[in-house]
């Protein structure tokens, strides 16, 4: 013989159907996106903080993320009239920039024009631009900011590099 339902089974019952019915979305978040949102963290915290320098003779000098650069020294005239200072060669502008002065035009070209020579070499630390949305470094060092980039510390490069290291 059947048995009669009880009064709270059917409100189980109900309550159960009711759930089973009602669509649930679950978002899961990529590796990407959660990089993304590092990347804007740490753009956020730096805000209006600038380095104080452009090129550095010690990556540890600062906090700030940089790539190690060839410099050169140059010089020309003679006696008196003897100039000599330290340049890189921006790749982005085609000139040599003075390490001391980076964002004054030079108009000194690869090759060496207006009767500069060559007399030494080392290297130093340039800042690396990051993009500001990606949290990718720009392809190369160059002292005019590129659009839709900016100087990063170190620390902020490490949270969002593939080795967390800088």
């Amino acid at each position: 013989m059947g048995q009669k339902p009880s009064q709270p089974n059917q409100k189980r019952r109900a309550v159960l159907q009711g759930s089973l019915a009602a669509p649930v979305v679950l978002t899961v978040s990529s590796a990407s996106a959660a990089t993304m949102t590092s990347v804007g963290k740490c753009m956020a915290n730096i805000g209006d903080q600038k380095p104080s320098e452009f090129f550095t003779s010690s990556k540890d000098s600062d906090r700030w993320f940089r790539k190690q650069v060839d410099v050169v020294k140059l010089e020309r005239g003679g006696g008196q009239n003897l100039e000599s200072d330290w340049f890189y060669f921006d790749p982005q502008k085609s000139e040599y920039v003075r390490l001391s002065a980076p964002l004054v035009s030079t108009d000194i070209r690869a090759n060496l024009n207006g009767g500069w020579r060559l007399i030494d070499q080392s290297k130093r630390w340039g800042l690396w631009w990051v993009d500001s949305k990606k949290g990718t470094p720009y392809s190369m060092v160059t002292v005019q900011q590129p659009l839709g980039y900016q100087a990063v510390t170190c620390s902020c490069a490490a949270s969002f590099t593939k080795t967390g290291q800088v």
